[in-house]
């Protein structure tokens, strides 16, 4: 059985098709922070394509009911219908829709860092903060799909700080990579522009590189701890390209999430893992998930 897998983020939309093992075949990509008609430039893509199921994994929000998805980053796409547009291209195959941070947890669930977890919280750390839940071993979507959207909830009500989705104090204002970059250029630092530059400063000693990673890291050891402790769940995966970055950025993260869910007192054993299906992993989810359906 052939899936065809979207995953739809802040920076780049990517098509691949998969095998009834979800193992990756073949894989394109386009940028999707853009101006131009990104619809227009996805078809050919996806038209490439003779598949028997279609998955799309993508950034939130998302509305299940209606099959429409309004990711904050992609400005042009708002409530945008996918899962019709996607199906007038496949109109005899099952094509299903959940977010990305849900695709990602199911992954590392199932074929990953989280195996046999029967509780996990996915997150993702990258251009934004993703999150996804495996609640009793199945993937948890919530009533409109937006469920572990844990990116935007905020950690500090009195920040003068603005997410891009409106509210004050989002957690992506503290612990997404560009926000850490900015961070630091706020403080002088002018080594590069990207989380990979701020990362490689950290190692080679970089006051400044150091202090952003530290900020970001103990803001993500907050909004996790939130999590955990509203659910009471004991195993989390951590994936996206700033988790990448190694010790620079685990070292400090897992110093403050020691210290953050000390605090709740039922948290002494949780489980944290680096994701294992890296890159493909929302493309994975996105394959587990409709097949799932179509069975």
């Amino acid at each position: 059985m052939r899936t065809l897998a979207l995953d739809i983020g802040a920076t780049k939309i990517a098509v691949a098709l998969l095998n009834e093992d979800h193992v990756v075949q073949e894989r394109l990509q386009i940028p999707s922070n853009v101006s131009t008609n990104i619809w227009e430039e996805l078809q050919p893509l996806l038209r490439r394509f003779t598949v028997d199921l279609v998955g799309i994994a993508s950034a939130g929000p998302i509305n299940l009911l209606q099959g429409t998805i309004s990711p904050i980053n992609i400005p042009q796409w708002r409530n945008f219908p996918i899962t019709q547009l996607v199906q007038e291209l496949f109109p005899t195959v099952q094509v299903g829709l959940l977010g990305d941070g849900t695709a990602v947890a199911l992954a590392e669930n199932k074929l990953g860092a989280g195996l046999g977890a029967q509780n996990m919280l996915g997150v993702v750390v990258s251009t934004g903060i993703g999150g996804g839940l495996v609640i009793g071993g199945k993937a948890f979507h919530g009533e409109s799909g937006n469920a572990g959207l844990f990116g935007h909830h905020a950690i500090a009500f009195d920040s003068l700080t603005t997410c891009d989705c409106g509210r004050a104090g989002c957690l992506e204002t503290f612990a997404r990579g560009p926000k850490m970059v900015e961070f630091a250029r706020q403080l002088g630092w002018n080594k590069g522009e990207d989380f990979i530059a701020l990362a490689q400063s950290a190692r080679d000693g970089n006051p400044v590189a150091i202090a952003a990673i530290d900020r970001g890291t103990q803001a993500l050891a907050v909004g996790i701890t939130n999590v955990l402790n509203i659910l009471d769940i004991h195993t989390v995966v951590i994936g996206g390209g700033v988790s990448f970055a190694g010790e620079i950025y685990w070292e400090p993260f897992l110093k403050h999430f020691k210290r953050e869910r000390e605090h709740a007192g039922f948290l002494n054993e949780v489980d944290v893992y680096p994701a294992k299906l890296r890159g493909d992993a929302g493309l994975i989810g996105a394959s587990l998930f409709v097949q799932d359906l179509a069975r």
